[in-house]
């Protein structure tokens, strides 16, 4: 970390010492190791080092622990419950740990039966409450003190202190104030429209140019720009010669816990993808195994703000505002909560649903149907645009390969599924196109196929006078999500196969 600014270390105040000590902690282990992403970077934590400096997000963060006697449990604390956290989660509760040690020493050594008068009292934000929650829970499955399981409802029902503050988040969201006016998104537009093609951007120029092409249009955070390595960078051409860039980005876990194996590619707009493809040639140029140079996301931002003031396009916004446009957008043009949920990678669709909310076209929506739209169809091609190719297909395990019969034909190698095919109750290929577990795969072939069957079977519906059943409707609206399908794999391959 070299040339970083070294941050003022988080002490915690010599104190008392508790009685906490004397409990039967559970046993930790004597090294801890935390990898931030951003700089690529692992810091190895050592039990009972007076110091402690991880890397958060690109900047140093330095803790200095107190007397040998407080330290090792404090310590303990932090191995015990941060294990295969982020840096940014351990970074939060050792320094909540260190500045309300006081206080986390009071909540345990009051016990249950006075922990709630105590947290109305003391217990007044976020971080705070989320530390204290996790310290307490462990003393219950421990069994230390005055804890036992039978309180664990008791810690679960303690206010977090977050509705309130995501009660605002979600109200300036329906009432569309988390959006880059559409003034600005005109402007972005005409930067990476104009500058895009520019004959001679530097690397500063591209850096910035292609984080703002990622973030306004598919949504991504920092982080996700920062980790992506040269090799997550697909650069192809198209049959006219213009530039095809495909990101990919591999998500070893969701927030809920659910581990995601592989990678979800997305297609960067083909009229944007110059700067990305021209930042892949410079990292390549330099030696860098990151797409990116910049170490934050400050300095990230900083390139985005220099890119667009070179032509005078204002940014008076943060790129979580991009990130909301993003979300909102799709909402805007018909995208269902589900998949607005995928896009943003939550865990629930809470926050899906205020975008929905919030839609002015949902009269629209209902009569377009979900797919009549060619507005919902260009979202879906320009927000998505995820694909796995033949070979990557051929790669993945057999049960995530989509196959199926559809009347007297034999489809196979449409695409991938998310989970695995034997676990879903729908019938293959029919009930695939449409699923937001689907990933199509760049096969023009495969889709035709699909295509074909499924409009024998539509015949057959016809030609028996029964339009209105509900396999029926399934099947029409399954061969529009193929014809989607087999129109954007043509488009991205340039109509070189298919």
């Amino acid at each position: 970390m070299s040339g970083r600014k070294r941050k003022e270390a988080i002490r915690a105040p010599t104190r008392d010492v508790p009685g906490v000590l004397n409990w039967a902690w559970p046993t930790s282990p004597r090294i801890f190791t935390v990898y931030d992403k951003y700089a690529d970077m692992e810091a190895v934590l050592v039990a009972g080092a007076e110091v402690w400096t991880l890397s958060v997000q690109g900047r140093e963060q330095v803790f200095r622990f107190p007397s040998e006697a407080e330290r090792g449990l404090q310590q303990k604390l932090v191995m015990l419950t941060q294990v295969e956290r982020s840096p940014s989660s351990v970074y939060k509760f050792t320094r909540s740990l260190l500045l309300n040690w006081t206080l986390y020493v009071h909540l345990l050594e009051e016990g249950p039966l006075r922990v709630q008068e105590c947290w109305d009292d003391c217990v007044h934000d976020i971080d705070t409450a989320k530390a204290a929650k996790t310290i307490l829970r462990l003393a219950i499955s421990s069994s230390l003190g005055d804890w036992g399981t039978r309180y664990g409802d008791l810690v679960k029902g303690l206010d977090t202190r977050a509705n309130a503050i995501v009660a605002a988040q979600r109200g300036k969201i329906r009432r569309r104030e988390s959006l880059v006016s559409i003034a600005r998104q005109a402007e972005l537009v005409r930067v990476l429209d104009t500058r895009g093609l520019e004959p001679a951007l530097l690397e500063q120029q591209a850096e910035g140019l292609a984080a703002l092409a990622l973030a306004f249009q598919h949504g991504m955070r920092p982080v996700q720009m920062l980790s992506i390595k040269l090799e997550h960078v697909h650069s192809l051409v198209d049959a006219s010669g213009d530039p095809i860039c495909l990101v990919s980005f591999h998500q070893a876990k969701q927030k809920d816990g659910n581990t995601v194996n592989g990678e979800m590619v997305r297609q960067v707009n083909p009229e944007w993808a110059r700067p990305v493809v021209l930042l892949l040639e410079y990292a390549k140029s330099a030696g860098r195994t990151r797409l990116f140079s910049s170490e934050n996301s400050e300095d990230l931002w900083s390139k985005v703000k220099n890119a667009c003031s070179a032509v005078d396009a204002k940014v008076d916004f943060n790129i979580s505002k991009l990130r909301h446009s993003s979300a909102q957008a799709l909402a805007d043009a018909g995208h269902s909560r589900k998949s607005i949920q995928w896009f943003l990678g939550h865990a629930n669709d809470n926050a899906a649903s205020s975008y929905v909310k919030a839609s002015r076209l949902q009269g629209n929506l209902i009569n377009e149907a979900l797919g009549a739209s060619k507005l919902y169809d260009s979202m879906v091609s320009m927000a998505f645009g995820e694909f796995v190719t033949v070979e990557e297909l051929s790669r993945v395990d057999e049960a995530e390969q989509i196959g199926g019969i559809i009347g007297d034909t034999l489809v196979a190698g449409i695409g991938r599924c998310r989970t695995r095919q034997s676990a879903c109750s729908y019938d293959p290929v029919i009930s695939c196109y449409g699923c937001h577990k689907y990933i199509p795969a760049l096969n023009p072939a495969a889709h035709m196929e699909a295509i074909a069957g499924m409009r024998e079977q539509v015949l057959v519906f016809v030609k028996a006078g029964d339009e209105t059943s509900a396999t029926y409707l399934q099947m029409r609206k399954a061969l529009a999500g193929a014809q989607r399908a087999l129109e954007d794999s043509r488009r991205i391959l340039g109509g070189a196969r298919g």
